[in-house]
């Protein structure tokens, strides 16, 4: 038999479960910086170019980022995150989110920072369109989560193969296998490494169309800042010929 006064404590228990307010939503941050390849290349130091590299160059870069101290004039500033339709976040394994974007550029602001309010262990979608073709190839980045920045530069990925924090796709594939049911399960999740809190989809286009880069971040359980620097460069077939003709494409 229970007794009285155990039936009691249980009954209180449940309902101060039953009228208990819900967790509070713990603020994230998202930084990222779209500049010239060859700026990018110029902090780094010997060793920092290999792929998943840390050290004192990538550190200055970010910093330099973070004090205004970068130069203005190799920022791009037609290619800035937004946060994904509810579709595509809900294809990626994610939730839809309402952000405060800021852009960079203005005084000694050089990030480009979405802040929104959500729950550890969610998933966002970030998505960042150039508004022009030129320069069109994402060919290299370097972000932080979890750790010290990165330098990756985007290779393709199959499934089966290990898992990487930065992967090149092509845009058609991803757009054909969007709505598919088991999209994330089959096809991101078993590239994509997310052990740091963000990685990037390089969603590569083909011909004159400037390439996209998909950022997913996974909330901590601590309020968080999460980076991306984007390191764009002409394609081959962007490259103007002499004098005053008309652009010259060469096929590769």
């Amino acid at each position: 038999m229970i007794r009285p006064h155990r039936v009691i404590a249980l009954a209180s228990v449940a309902l101060l479960a039953l009228g208990a307010p819900p967790a509070a939503a713990v603020e994230y941050r998202l930084q990222v910086a779209s500049v010239l390849d060859e700026a990018f290349t110029s902090y780094l130091k010997r060793g920092e170019i290999n792929d998943g590299a840390t050290g004192p160059g990538l550190e200055r870069l970010e910093a330099s980022l973070d004090s205004g101290a970068f130069p203005k004039a190799v920022l791009l500033y037609d290619r800035h995150p937004q946060p994904a339709p509810e579709s595509m976040a809900r294809a990626y394994g994610g939730v839809p989110v309402r952000a405060d974007v800021t852009t960079g550029g203005d005084g000694k602001e050089r990030w480009d920072e979405a802040r929104w309010q959500g729950a550890p262990g969610e998933r966002t979608v970030w998505v960042v369109r150039c508004q022009s073709r030129r320069p069109g190839y994402l060919y290299r980045l370097a972000i932080r989560g979890r750790g010290p920045i990165r330098h990756f530069l985007p290779y393709g990925a199959t499934s089966g193969s290990y898992k990487l924090p930065v992967v090149r796709m092509p845009v058609d594939y991803l757009f054909a296998h969007q709505e598919d049911a088991d999209f994330w399960g089959k096809r991101i999740d078993p590239v994509l490494d997310l052990t740091a809190g963000v990685a990037v989809i390089a969603a590569a286009r083909g011909g004159i169309d400037a390439d996209e880069a998909y950022i997913i971040v996974t909330h901590g359980a601590e309020p968080a800042t999460y980076k991306a620097v984007f390191g764009w460069r002409e394609r081959y077939n962007e490259q103007e010929s002499p004098g005053r003709r008309f652009l010259r494409l060469r096929l590769r």
